[in-house]
This record gives C-alpha cells, sequence and structure tokens, in this order.
C-alpha cells in the first residue's frame, strides 16, 4: 500500500474533505485550500489533487509534475481535459453519479419557474397586486423530450413521469432505461422535438456534444415550446436560441448554463422576458460534500492499494 501521498484538495469547503481524508486515511498529506491564490505550497511534491476542473489552468497542472490522479468533483472533466499538460499517466476520474437528485431538483425548478411565470408573480407581490388574470398550465399531460440519458438524465427523467410527462430521451445509443418512456439515437432530435412541450439538455461537454441543440432544433421548436439547459452551454447553439427567443418563436427558456461563464454582463440574455437565468448553481447544493466524500474516500483506499484500474468512474485520455 502506498504511503508516501500528498494530497492537495482545492475547493471552497477544502476543510471538510480533508478532515475526512485524514481520519480514513492517518499517513497520507492534506492539503486543504479553498482558492488558487491560497496554494503557495510547491506544486511539484502534490500526487492527488482533488478539486473542481473550473479552478485549474494548465499552467497549475504543468507545476504537479509528481501528479498521479485527479479526482474531479464535478462530473464533468472538460476542464482537466483541456490542459495540454495533463500527462496520459496520470489517472483522471469523475465525480458522476452524484448530481441526480441535484439536477432534476434544478430542472423542476426551471420549468415549473417558466410555466407558472414566477417573475411576473414576483413583480406583483412587490406591487401589492392581487391578480388571477392568468391561468398556469399543467406539466402533466406534457411531453418532454430529455436530450441526455445518463445518471442525471435518468434522474430527471424519473421525476417527470412522476409529474406525469411523457419522456423521450435521445442518445447516441438508445436503449431502455429508467426514467424515459422511449430513447430515440441523437441524429433524430430535429423531428423529434416537433411536438415537444419541453426541450431539455443535461448533455455534458465536449467536442461530439458542441453544438448538439442547433438552430435546426431550435427552428423545429412549436411557438408554445420551453428550453431548459443544465448541461454545458457549449452544446447549445446559442445565437439560433436568442434568435427564437426575441423572434417569440418558443415560448422561453430556463438556463442554468452558457458557452462564456460568468455570463457577461452585456449578454442579451440578461433582459429577455422569456428568459429565466441562474448562474450555473444546479450543482451547488449545500450537502455537495455529504455525495462526494464516499466516492473520493473508497477511491483513496483503491489508489492507496493499488487497485488504480477498480477506481471509480475512470476516464479515458
Amino acid at each position: 500500500m502506498m504511503t508516501s501521498v500528498t494530497v492537495l484538495v482545492l475547493e471552497t469547503y477544502a476543510d471538510v474533505y480533508a478532515r475526512h481524508l485524514r481520519e480514513a486515511f492517518p499517513a497520507i498529506v492534506v492539503h486543504p485550500v479553498k482558492t488558487v491564490a491560497e496554494a503557495s505550497l510547491d506544486l511539484t511534491s502534490i500526487d492527488v489533487l482533488v478539486a473542481f476542473g473550473i479552478a485549474i489552468d494548465d499552467a497549475m497542472l504543468r507545476s504537479m509534475t509528481r501528479l498521479r490522479w485527479i479526482q474531479s468533483l464535478a462530473t464533468g472533466v472538460d476542464h482537466f481535459l483541456r490542459c495540454p499538460s495533463l500527462r496520459s499517466e496520470t489517472i483522471l476520474t469523475s465525480a458522476r453519479g452524484i448530481h441526480g437528485p441535484a439536477m432534476r431538483e434544478t430542472v423542476a425548478y426551471l420549468m415549473l419557474t417558466m410555466s407558472h411565470d414566477t417573475p411576473r408573480l414576483v413583480r406583483h407581490q412587490a406591487a401589492h397586486r392581487w391578480s388571477r388574470d392568468r391561468p398556469w398550465p399543467l406539466l402533466a399531460g406534457k411531453i418532454a423530450v430529455l436530450a441526455g440519458t445518463g445518471v442525471s438524465g435518468s434522474a430527471v427523467g424519473e421525476l417527470l413521469q412522476a409529474f406525469g410527462l411523457r419522456v423521450i430521451g435521445v442518445s447516441r445509443t438508445p436503449r431502455t432505461e429508467k426514467g424515459f418512456d422511449a430513447i430515440a439515437h441523437t441524429d433524430t432530435l430535429p423531428e423529434l422535438v416537433r411536438e415537444t412541450d419541453y426541450l431539455i439538455n443535461v448533455m455534458p461537454g465536449g467536442p461530439q456534444n458542441a453544438g448538439l441543440i442547433s438552430r435546426a432544433v431550435f427552428a423545429a421548436l412549436k411557438p408554445t415550446a420551453f428550453f431548459i439547459n443544465i448541461g454545458r452551454g457549449e452544446t447549445v447553439d446559442e445565437a439560433a436560441l436568442l434568435d427564437v427567443l426575441r423572434d417569440g418563436r418558443i415560448a422561453g427558456a430556463g438556463l442554468d448554463v452558457f458557452a462564456t461563464e460568468p455570463l457577461p454582463e452585456a449578454s442579451p440574455f440578461w433582459d429577455l422576458p422569456n428568459v429565466f437565468l441562474t448562474s450555473h448553481i444546479g450543482g451547488l447544493f449545500a450537502e455537495y460534500d455529504q455525495y462526494a466524500l464516499p466516492l473520493v474516500i473508497d477511491n483513496m483506499e483503491r489508489f492507496l492499494a493499488g487497485r488504480h484500474g477498480e477506481m471509480r468512474n475512470l476516464v479515458p485520455h
């Protein structure tokens, strides 16, 4: 078993992760830091990095000449994969599988916010206005097309089915999966969305998914349809989305992610009346460490035992 292992935990609540790691593995050395600016230690001594990829740049990764394993605290590892200094011998694992509850609640929040026109209700409350002039549409009986049929997609699909929606998934590997009434091939998406009421994107980033929600897809949506995005901004043709929103060719959008983040102050998305947006907070839930820590500790145990091939959520690169 490896014992001489130095771990850098780079996360807002790094102290929580460090405490649990030290309790579980007394022989390892753990350095918790909340921000890159605080990481003033000798990076050449780091064997293991536990972090969200968004905080890491290539220069930092290049400095970690001893780095043997990266445990991403996010499902997506595209930030790490884009770093040229990521060495092929460095093990990369993701946090895939822990986000189902958060993703389904975020989708429900955005869908209900849009269908109930919550911003309008907030304005009425601020104005002390009692108004019953607009009936809101039920989710029950509607059709949702869900791009992404992995762990998060399945969790979202199960909740939507409980609401009474018919849920159609799209995947490059159509199959039977819980949470879906049917799964079609991704190539059929423009045709598939013609009758949908909600197009929901939970697709991860990566070259294979770039621009997947295309201009042709948005053009096929009916005027009463809503678009919900909790996946990655790069998977969406945002110029096409802006066009259909401005022209009223779809009813609206609930957006948690964007191609450029933070969303620039000059972005027109901020001011569109049929858009409700949040600042990529779908995965920013208070109990995050409770979901991530069992995975991190399990993988650390396998890593220290040299059982690298048995580590969970291995990402080839």
